[in-house]
């Protein structure tokens, strides 16, 4: 269960980042910018996805 909420954090995160990118570009978040600030939150996003599904994959081998 754990595990399935770990995987909807982080299509939360790449959703977020993509808003972001495409409707915030020119927004100022404190010292950030919406456009570099989406592309980062998607690329974390990604990572953690593809993460924890292989983690999962590998659990479920062993």
């Amino acid at each position: 269960m754990t595990q399935w909420w770990k995987v909807l954090g982080s299509a939360a995160l790449i959703v977020l980042g993509v808003c972001l990118w495409v409707f915030a570009r020119d927004t100022e978040f404190l010292w950030f910018r919406g456009g570099p600030l989406g592309v980062v939150l998607v690329a974390v996003g990604v990572v953690d996805l593809v993460g924890s599904l292989w983690s999962r994959d590998r659990r479920r081998v062993e």
